[in-house]
């Protein structure tokens, strides 16, 4: 829950210094007329709450949130100081990985920029290049997002992050695939794979990515069967634990897939399944998309 302020910090960010952590979640806490052990709950003591106000300790990621949500502020509410505490930034990176879940790109392109605009430790410095990386990619935009990944790739190399280095990997994969360098694209999801595989990860969701991008390329190099076995790999590797979105890209591209061999009633299904989450998900243009191929499938039955 605590970690030391540190040493030698400017006075700026100091006790009473009105940019400071501290003074910011008292402004907020007197705002709304709270006392400290309103705000403390029993999460933590009014004491260190009081610490934390006049500048002498720093809250964890955890608490920071916890605080938060008790004054109500907005993580950018944090983000004002030039010295901002590491608890703010891994915040900041938190709420901008939701926001990319969550299909709000733009939100964390925002909170990346902000943060990468600071003086931060180099893992942290790396995953906001990620999500930054991925923001850009999330709204088409390749070339913003290429010197951005490069950087980070570099940073984890040379740090041996195995981890961080399929994410990113994987991700420039996605860059060149917008791009439309399929040669390109397939090499970096092929690094992506082999080093997962090889520093012997456990991580479902991440693997079912980097299997259905895989796919993907099979697809648009007109190869359904071998589209057909990446998706269902992919399936199986974390059909239960994958985001919404995610599954229903790889449903879309199971059934155009089937939907090429001539196996309309398994693309159908497939359709379906993927047309339900999007629906779910609101995504009227992916539901959409997804109405006029499965139309297309009923006429190729002769089902008009």
């Amino acid at each position: 829950m605590l970690t030391k302020g540190r040493p030698g910090r400017s006075s700026a960010a100091g006790p009473g210094a009105p940019g400071s952590l501290g003074q910011r979640i008292r402004l907020a806490r007197q705002e709304l007329g709270l006392s400290l052990t309103a705000v403390a709950g029993k999460d933590f003591s009014r004491a260190f709450l009081n610490q934390v106000e006049l500048g002498r300790s720093q809250p964890s990621t955890q608490t920071l949130r916890i605080i938060a949500q008790r004054l109500q502020r907005p993580i950018d509410y944090f983000l004002e100081e030039p010295g901002d505490s590491i608890a703010a930034l891994e915040l900041a990176l938190a709420e901008a990985e939701m926001s990319l879940l969550h299909g709000d790109a733009a939100r964390a392109e925002a909170l990346m920029t902000r943060v990468l605009a600071r003086t931060t430790p180099l893992e942290l410095r790396t995953r906001a290049q990620l999500a930054l990386g991925t923001a850009y990619v999330r709204q088409g935009q390749p070339n913003k997002a290429m010197p951005v990944l490069e950087e980070a790739i570099a940073a984890a190399e040379r740090s041996n992050w195995p981890q961080l280095l399929v994410e990113l990997y994987d991700r420039m994969g996605s860059v060149h695939y917008l791009l439309r360098r399929a040669h390109s694209a397939g090499r970096w999801f092929e690094q992506a794979f082999e080093r997962y595989e090889s520093a012997g990860l456990k991580d479902p969701v991440l693997k079912a990515r980097i299997l259905g991008h895989r796919a993907n390329l099979h697809y648009v190099a007109g190869q359904p069967v071998e589209a057909i076995a990446a998706y269902e790999s992919a399936i199986a590797a974390a059909e239960q634990v994958l985001d919404l979105p995610a599954l229903a890209g790889i449903y879309e591209g199971l059934a155009l897939s089937f939907q090429q061999t001539g196996q309309y009633t398994r693309a159908l299904s497939y359709a379906q399944r993927g047309l339900r989450i999007f629906e779910t998900l609101r995504d009227v243009r992916m539901a959409g998309e997804l109405r006029l191929n499965m139309g297309e499938m009923l006429l190729q039955q002769g089902r008009v």
